[in-house]
């Protein structure tokens, strides 16, 4: 199952901006041929090319990207071209101001930057269409086009009047009469009881719904704009569509734009900060597990850097090894093509000093390079692992509306009006870590996805449920799973509107965990608190200390596994079990510290039946799978400075670093390896 259809191999290139460099040919005559000597074969082209396309109104070139794509043929490089969306022409923005956005205060926002269309703008939309139709007219049929990169990091919003009428009608259609609308929206709450559609404000904190109705709405834009691309796309060419995600960004709901994509692509840019590895590779194996997970199937990883990003907190230079175990920790969890931002520092402006495989001495002998070109060719070792696939036996649920709902309830943890201090997408990360410190293959599913091929299902802090949620994890239990809840779950409805009859989730999840949750305790820095095992320790231990909030449970048929061990409630339970069916459901009451979730996940993987892709593994070095034709290649990589020694179960080939069948593998500090069963 090949990223794109008739190319078995991985996809290696990055951003080219050709267009930044048309007065300086020989620079291009040389891109081409470093470009082979990095073995780079695909390139995203032209994503803010408008107004080298268009440069006056009505007047166009294509001449450079003629040119271009030739030698792009020539060189048998693969090209995604975008719609130029993401960056008006100024003549655009200034002869016609309604296409840009306006602010949620109200002013209409000036050119400049980028992404910063109208949404619902006819003109926009008239000339987008009219651009984007000529380029694929003119390109559909060209050898070396490879797909469609639909605009670039969608992106913000616009409270425009055409885009509050919008807004106005999606009410409508989500609610069909006023009088619904006001019983969902508990509108009698500080009198706000409303008697007109256009009276419902987005930006009034006190009405937590019309917040969260509003970032509904906002995907759906962007959806339909998107929508409106592909189309003006389809009438030329049917060559595969993306655009680049950037991982768990909050302000749009990524499920839903991976629905239009023919396959996924995204955009990371982790660093490597001392102290922070082990932490950094598990947030970004978590994003590209959910990105394999969106559509089961390979993705792109369309962005990173080959050298040092111009806006992390410290630049420094990329350690020996750092640069490999980036790119391959993205091809263990799915990936089937690296590529970067950029291909060649451009010099000037605001990413000038944005990491690029080419620098502004424009040779090949920077450490960049070299390690760019090395990559290259060791890719084309690993080239049959491409098209294989992860088959995860457990999975973790993160809902963006869950995390919008929770972040628009006032309560639960916010400092300074911050409510993203509630943390729950930080909270499923803290899970997800657990999980994969044990290397078990793993998805990142939303609630709406299918349970049925799981043995473990872990929902932590799934504040919001979906209408059908509920009862689809009854069903995952009583037909054998394994289901893991946390505190913060289940509280709200997909109105953001409270359960009726205690937490979590009224009745229904009452009855599946045993458990009533009468009440969430977040305390203080010095308040202490911890969770006491009722039976055996796990990790050596029977008592953890619980970090800043924990809720207060009564057991109603639940078998207790824990409680708390201070304050007024100690004694009551922080850690249950309920039997159901063929399953269990368990609770944790308790925001607890990492070494208790490794310990626990460790034990109920065990209980599960799944089992690491590599046993007994230093506790430096993680390990993942893929699957093809019969065959299974194992990534291995060294999370510490140290040198590593990993026994395998049985020899295995080293592709990556072409070494012979052996049952000991040595990795240096900072090392990978791909294996081959």
């Amino acid at each position: 199952m090949n990223l794109l259809e008739n190319f078995p191999a991985f996809l290696h290139g990055g951003d080219y901006n050709p267009d930044q460099w048309l007065r300086t040919p020989e620079i291009i005559d040389e891109d081409f041929r470093l470009m082979d000597k990095a073995r780079c074969n695909t390139f995203s082209i032209g994503i803010f090319s408008w107004s080298q396309y268009e440069p006056e109104e009505g007047k166009f070139d294509f001449s450079w990207l003629d040119d271009i794509m030739e030698r792009c043929r020539i060189h048998e490089k693969k090209v995604f071209l975008a719609t130029p969306s993401a960056a008006r022409p100024a003549w655009l923005a200034h002869k016609y101001p309604e296409t840009n956005r306006v602010s949620a205060e109200g002013v209409r926002q000036p050119w400049g930057i980028r992404e910063n269309h109208c949404w619902s703008s006819p003109v926009m939309r008239t000339k987008l269409a009219l651009i984007i139709r000529k380029l694929a007219e003119r390109y559909a049929a060209h050898p070396a086009l490879a797909g469609w990169h639909i605009s670039n990091e969608y992106n913000g919003a616009c409270h425009c009047p055409l885009c509050r009428k919008e807004f106005v009608d999606f009410l409508k259609q989500r609610y069909g009469s006023l009088e619904r609308l006001n019983e969902l929206y508990w509108s009698a709450f500080w009198g706000h009881r409303y008697t007109a559609w256009d009276q419902v404000d987005p930006n009034d904190r006190a009405m937590d719904l019309a917040m969260l109705d509003f970032q509904r709405f906002n995907t759906q834009q962007v959806l339909d704009f998107m929508r409106f691309e592909i189309e003006a796309l389809r009438d030329y060419s049917d060559a595969p569509v993306t655009t680049n995600m950037m991982g768990l960004y909050e302000g749009l709901d990524y499920w839903r734009i991976a629905e239009i994509c023919d396959f996924i692509a995204d955009d990371c840019y982790p660093v490597w900060y001392k102290g922070e590895t082990e932490q950094t590779a598990a947030q970004y194996a978590m994003i590209h597990d959910m990105h394999y997970s969106m559509k089961g199937r390979p993705f792109l990883m369309m962005e990173s850097c080959p050298g040092i990003p111009n806006y992390k907190p410290y630049c420094k230079i990329r350690r020996p090894g750092e640069f490999e175990r980036e790119m391959l920790l993205a091809l263990a969890h799915g990936a089937d093509g690296t590529m970067y931002f950029q291909w060649r520092k451009g010099r000037g402006n605001c990413e000038k000093i944005h990491g690029a495989v080419v620098g502004h001495d424009g040779t090949d002998r920077t450490l960049v390079f070299q390690r760019v070109a090395d990559y290259g060719a060791k890719l084309e070792r690993i080239r049959e692992v491409a098209g294989s696939l992860i088959r995860p036996e457990a999975a973790i649920l993160y809902d963006w509306e869950s995390a919008w709902a929770l972040h628009n309830t006032k309560g639960f943890g916010e400092h300074a009006g911050n409510v993203t201090e509630q943390s729950l997408c930080g909270t499923v990360f803290s899970h997800y870590r657990a999980l994969w410190t044990h290397s078990v293959p793993l998805s990142v599913l939303e609630s709406a996805c299918d349970f049925s091929g799981y043995k473990l299902l872990v929902a932590p802090m799934l504040f919001m449920m979906k209408p059908g949620v509920m009862e689809r994890l009854v069903r995952f239990v009583e037909e054998g799973g394994t289901l893991v809840m946390t505190y913060l779950s289940a509280y709200v409805d997909e109105n953001n509107l409270c359960f009726y009859g205690g937490n979590p989730g009224g009745k229904i999840l009452r009855e599946l965990f045993g458990i009533w949750n009468e009440d969430i305790d977040l305390f203080e820095p010095e308040t202490k608190q911890t969770l006491r095992l009722s039976g055996a320790p796990l990790g050596g231990k029977t008592e953890f200390e619980v970090l800043r909030r924990c809720e207060y449970l009564h057991a109603e048929g639940a078998q207790v596994l824990g409680v708390y061990g201070r304050e007024f409630y100690a004694g009551s339970p922080a850690l249950t079990v309920n039997f159901r069916g063929k399953g269990r459901a368990y609770y944790i009451g308790a925001d607890t510290e990492p070494d208790f979730l490794e310990a626990f996940y460790g034990k109920l993987l065990g209980e599960c039946g799944i089992a690491p892709v590599l046993p007994d593994l230093p506790p430096a070095v993680k390990a993942a799978r893929r699957e093809k034709d019969g065959s299974a290649y194992y990534f291995v990589q060294n999370l510490s400075d140290e040198t590593q020694c990993v026994r395998l179960p049985f020899a295995m080939t080293d592709l990556w670093n072409d070494a012979p069948a052996s049952r000991e593998l040595l990795l240096p500090p900072a090392g990978s390896a791909v294996l081959k069963a």
